[in-house]
């Protein structure tokens, strides 16, 4: 056979395979049914294209070609600028423990009210801790106000910055003993007829707590003594009970007089008295006692 002859069956061996495969059978499961139009358009497509082989074939030459696709415009692409993180400063943390206050506190020789106050920290200066109680509640510090000795504040109103598990644990001094201490003057006498007696203020001025008393009053003209004991602070304003205390606090005070017992049988008005007063701070006279002496003459 003839190369040309070869050429032409090659070309409608071709159509006759595109026509067979326009017309397989399709199911209606997978495949919509086509447009009604749709063979008479393929039909009129394949006879196009068989012309065109056709002619290719006759004429020797080789089928018309394609232009080649249109290549796409090159789209620009946005590369985004970095963004820049700024640098962290870090503030380095001061080495040991400090505090600094939110009110001002008192400084004081031992964690507690009990102990002098011997200086103070003020608000909005910082102060290195060198110790704290075994409580925690209690800084040791220098002492703000003298430099060359420490003292305790309280911990409520500081703010700690530092490393305060580092902090030693200090055994602070013992609690001072309170003083104990007490005034007393003459107020005037009282008389329920035919007795006669003394009446007295006193104050306590110690840091103890007074539960007994005696008095002891001595008429110097007639040389005659009278002695007043009791568990309870007792004053009368003539046979009036004017006030009874169980016992004197510190800081707080009242009155007392030389009544039931303790009392003259005559009028001492004139005379030279000497009234020793002893208060203790347990009933019956018992515990830490003190004794005054005043003089007067009614």
């Amino acid at each position: 056979m003839s190369a040309r002859g070869f050429r032409v069956t090659c070309v409608f061996t071709l159509i006759a395979v595109v026509q067979a495969a326009c017309f397989l059978p399709t199911t209606s499961t997978t495949q919509p049914p086509p447009p009604a139009d749709g063979t008479a358009a393929m039909q009129t497509a394949l006879a196009g294209v068989a012309a065109t082989l056709t002619q290719a074939v006759i004429q020797g030459g080789p089928p018309p070609t394609q232009p080649p696709p249109q290549q796409p415009e090159a789209t620009q692409t946005y590369t985004p600028s970095p963004t820049l993180t700024p640098t962290v400063t870090l503030t380095p943390t001061p080495e040991g423990a400090w505090i600094s206050v939110s009110t001002e506190t008192k400084c004081r020789l031992g964690p507690g009210k009990a102990y002098d106050q011997v200086g103070g920290l003020v608000v909005g200066k910082t102060v290195q801790v060198f110790g704290k109680d075994p409580s925690g509640q209690y800084y040791y510090i220098r002492n703000p106000n003298d430099p060359t000795s420490f003292c305790w504040v309280w911990a409520y109103y500081a703010t700690p910055v530092g490393n305060f598990a580092a902090v030693p644990v200090f055994t602070p001094p013992a609690t001072p003993t309170p003083a104990p201490a007490f005034t007393v003057a003459y107020i005037g006498i009282t008389t329920c007829a035919p007795q006669y007696a003394f009446r007295f203020s006193i104050s306590n001025t110690g840091g103890v707590t007074w539960e007994s008393i005696r008095i002891v009053v001595t008429d110097n003209t007639t040389a005659t003594s009278t002695t007043h004991i009791l568990d309870s602070f007792r004053s009368y304003n003539g046979c009036a009970l004017e006030m009874n205390q169980g016992d004197l606090m510190p800081g707080e005070g009242g009155n007392v007089a030389n009544i039931n017992p303790g009392q003259f049988n005559y009028d001492p008005t004139g005379h030279g008295i000497t009234a020793t007063f002893t208060l203790c701070t347990a009933n019956g006279l018992g515990g830490t006692c003190i004794s005054q002496t005043i003089n007067f003459t009614p």
